[in-house]
């Protein structure tokens, strides 16, 4: 045999050789998916974070609102397995269905030992790393501070009569912990005000600042993140902390059981505990609960809006997620139909 016949039947064996251990490099790097409804510059600033301290671990994210997260996530349940390793969304409901199914792993972070006992699941489920908060927004041009609402209450008055927006509950998992908290301190008769001035309930907590930036609908019950960023653009915005108290909307992180890469994906878990993480989020307009001294850019400290807030614990988590269902449905018979 020549040489050259020879290296000819060599050389397809040795680029197979070659392409096997690529493979197995590319595959032997671990791979964690992050099911998130954090907002996508956020997303940008955390993949940044990470890339850099675990460059041996490649993050993939699913980003969208926690509905459709949460839709996704017990969709792939039902066939069999998530593709996601760790859920990060604003539906702290949600994360109980999930434990009391199994679905959630139990981890007790290291970097969770000086976090109150109100956010953290007792057996290890699920934590709280970030608080957005529900508050009123409105258009200045449209609305003066004089004649503003300073309640929840107000909102009732019939001068607001088609000025009034809100997300929808079936896009936004912080719209349904909106509706909870206001039927639980202010009823039905709340919300059977707000049909009567025409309340519109559509979309996110975006499409709602779009609507008052518009003035298609001037006020609106959104969330606090939402409001600063456009007062930062420049939007003629004015924020109202509401005198019977803000909504808290504890957002939880958790790892589902079934993931493949357990050790990488408690590394990412604990990194979101960190203060470079923690102040990531209070640079997106969000609070800390680690942090609670400190305040997003233009927001009242935590301290300040706690004293009046709606309460909120684990306890209160329980009870209101017993109502989730039958609530949800009573609000999108009422307004959604």
């Amino acid at each position: 045999m020549t040489l050259k016949k020879a290296l000819i039947r060599v050389f397809p064996a040795a680029l197979l050789i070659i392409f096997y251990w690529i493979s197995q490099a590319k595959t032997s790097k671990n791979v964690v998916w992050i099911y998130a409804s954090i907002y996508k510059e956020v997303i940008a600033a955390f993949d940044e974070e990470l890339r850099r301290l675990y460059p041996d671990i490649s993050v993939q994210w699913y980003q969208s609102g926690s509905e459709n997260v949460a839709a996704r996530v017990n969709a792939e349940l039902s066939s069999g397995a998530s593709r996601a390793d760790l859920i990060m969304t604003s539906d702290p409901f949600w994360y109980l269905e999930l434990k009391e199914s199994g679905h959630l792993l139990s981890y007790f972070s290291p970097l969770a030992q000086t976090l109150e006992a109100r956010y953290k699941d007792p057996e290890g489920f699920f934590i709280i790393n970030r608080i957005p908060v529900g508050i009123i927004a409105y258009e200045t041009r449209r609305v003066s501070s004089q004649e503003a609402p300073r309640s929840w209450e107000d909102l009732m008055r019939p001068q607001w009569k088609h000025q009034l927006s809100m997300p929808s509950p079936l896009e936004s998992g912080t719209a349904l912990s909106f509706i909870l908290n206001l039927v639980q301190h202010k009823g039905w008769s709340f919300f059977e005000a707000l049909k009567r001035n025409q309340l519109i309930v559509s979309g996110g907590n975006s499409s709602v600042m779009q609507r008052i930036e518009t003035q298609e609908t001037p006020i609106g019950i959104v969330l606090l993140e939402n409001a600063l960023q456009a007062q930062k653009r420049g939007a003629p915005i004015s924020i109202v902390y509401p005198k019977e108290g803000s909504i808290l909307i504890p957002s939880p992180i958790a790892i589902l059981s079934q993931t493949s890469h357990l050790e990488a994906s408690k590394k990412i878990y604990d990194f979101f505990l960190t203060e470079t993480a923690q102040r990531i989020f209070l640079k997106a307009h969000v609070y800390s609960p680690f942090l609670k001294s400190e305040a997003p850019e233009g927001a009242k400290p935590f301290s300040e809006i706690e004293k009046t807030a709606f309460e909120w614990n684990a306890n209160i988590l329980k009870e209101l997620s017993k109502n989730k269902e039958s609530t949800k449905k009573r609000f999108s018979e009422m307004l959604l139909k």
